[in-house]
């Protein structure tokens, strides 16, 4: 049974749904605060029984993902959230990020603790710079109230608009300060990803779906969707 029930999109009709104020009128940061307080495993699980699956095309299950990354291999991990949205006609990312960008803040912050990362690097496209603006005064806001800085750091990375670093390894090609260029396989990017570290790939709306999902269980999220993918989706039309 298919629903439709506004959950990412819920508030970007208010003034300042994208202001940290705006944000915690509506609960915003008690997911996260409830997920450091869990295990990290689980978290992961928690992910894994949504049946939340990448957003960015794929459609690859999003816990899996996060339960490939080796632990206890005392290595830096990292997340990236791809914020690349270079395909022709899509635009469900950048809306995402102008009316809401700490609902992306909050989900790198739990998915952090469940890969158990300190860094997460958004790259978004260099050309959307009222996005970029945006999002990254939500990171100042959010390290100024002591949200960020913690344990886990969140960095915005500008890249120079090349559609192949739509790609994930391309994409951590380029965060590297090399030409954006996909990398042969394997190794993956959870076993030698940047920095050839560890490192988990999501999608913008992957990420911003977690906190709703720790706030309100897996079962509630799994009561949306379709059969083969479960919960809430952006579409964007053109």
């Amino acid at each position: 049974m298919t629903k439709l029930a506004p959950v990412l999109s819920a508030h970007w009709d208010e003034k300042d749904s994208f202001t940290l104020a705006g944000y915690k009128r509506h609960g915003g940061y008690t997911a996260s605060a409830k997920a450091l307080a869990m295990d990290p495993d689980a978290v992961i699980q928690l992910v894994k029984d949504s049946g939340l699956r990448g957003r960015g095309g794929a459609g690859f299950p999003t816990g899996m993902k996060w339960g490939f990354i080796p632990q206890g291999d005392n290595k830096d991990h990292y997340l990236v959230v791809n914020a690349d949205e270079s395909e022709p006609g899509t635009c469900k990312d950048t809306p995402l990020l102008m009316a809401n960008p700490h609902v992306l803040i909050e989900g790198c912050i739990i998915a952090c603790h469940a890969i158990r990362a300190k860094h997460a690097f958004i790259y978004i496209r260099g050309e959307v710079t009222h996005v970029v603006r945006r999002v990254n005064q939500a990171i100042e806001d959010a390290y100024a109230a002591g949200i960020l800085g913690n344990g886990i750091d969140v960095v915005l990375h500008i890249g120079a608009g090349a559609y192949i670093c739509g790609e994930e390894t391309a994409l951590l090609d380029s965060l590297e300060g090399f030409r954006g260029q996909p990398r042969l396989r394997p190794p993956f990017p959870a076993i030698a990803g940047l920095y050839a570290r560890p490192t988990v790939v999501n999608n913008v709306e992957s990420i911003a779906s977690v906190p709703a999902i720790v706030n309100n269980g897996a079962d509630w999220y799994q009561s949306m969707g379709t059969e083969k993918s479960k919960g809430t989706t952006l579409y964007s039309l053109s």
